[in-house]
């Protein structure tokens, strides 16, 4: 499968990384501007405070500790104060502002992972009929594939969002579980564009149709955990300013294009796979 993917992608290079990247760009970029108002949502906050009233506590017992007091009662007394400020130096981490913290920081996750999610079922999903008809042999491209998306909007959204939100969490739950229900709704867009069915319908028949094909499934979705990798780090070669996140973005188009052509393989070779172990005889 995955060798036919890289033949389809080489041959047709320009078709998919246009049609893939209607969704992908805007995608990447708002998940962009996400992280960007996400950190500035923080702020200085109370963490950076901590550390500051830290500092300030072991600077004064270092201060102490060269000039000791003269008599044996003023030292004892020293090392009490000493160990009164350890502990406030310890203990500068208000509780309650480091969950408001952690709470914004997940909700910035699940949005991000989100629209990055969203992004790639809406190019899934337009690599559904260019795809197929690329593999016959037939001509395509990314208008043919977009009029075929527009026309099954509705379940589009409605299939997208649903599995989106739940990757996004479970992609907070320490990645796995986001990876393993990422996998799980593979076939979620081929079956939403061709069969008819969306939101949960399209989700849990996707799951019941992987039955035999967990592996593939989640080697492409390893593969575009990588891609996303590969793409940050693109974007890191650059020098810090708007254009990070443009190269980064545009990696991204280039590379996920060859795994979203695997899944639309993946649900061809399931359906295949169905028809014959349910025909009669």
């Amino acid at each position: 499968m995955l060798s036919e993917a890289l033949s389809l992608y080489r041959r047709h290079f320009g078709a998919l990384v246009l049609t893939c990247a209607v969704a992908l760009l805007p995608a990447n970029f708002l998940a962009a501007g996400a992280v960007v108002f996400g950190i500035a949502s923080l702020g200085p906050g109370n963490l950076g405070e901590a550390q500051t009233h830290t500092q300030q506590v072991q600077k004064k017992q270092q201060d102490r500790r060269d000039n000791p007091p003269a008599t044996p009662e003023a030292q004892a007394e020293q090392a009490k104060q000493l160990g009164r400020e350890a502990l406030e130096g310890g203990s500068a981490v208000d509780p309650g502002s480091f969950l408001h913290d952690f709470v914004r920081i997940a909700y910035a996750t699940v949005i991000i992972a989100a629209l990055l999610l969203g992004g790639l079922f809406l190019a899934h999903a337009a690599a559904v009929p260019l795809v197929f008809e690329l593999s016959q042999g037939r001509p395509a491209g990314p208008a043919r594939a977009w009029a075929v998306v527009a026309s099954r909007i509705g379940a589009l959204i409605a299939t997208g969002v649903g599995g989106a939100l739940l990757v996004a969490v479970g992609a907070l739950l320490f990645v796995v579980p986001g990876l393993v229900l990422a996998a799980g709704f593979s076939l979620a867009a081929p079956i939403a564009v061709l069969e008819g069915l969306s939101g949960r319908a399209a989700l849990e028949r996707s799951w019941r149709m992987l039955h035999g094909h967990w592996g593939p499934a989640i080697g492409m979705w390893a593969l575009i955990v990588a891609f996303s990798l590969v793409a940050s780090a693109v974007g890191f070669l650059v020098p810090p300013g708007p254009w990070r996140p443009v190269v980064s973005a545009l990696a991204a188009a280039l590379l996920f294009p060859l795994p979203i052509t695997g899944l639309v393989l993946l649900y061809r070779d399931a359906s295949q796979y169905i028809r014959r172990t349910s025909a009669p005889g």
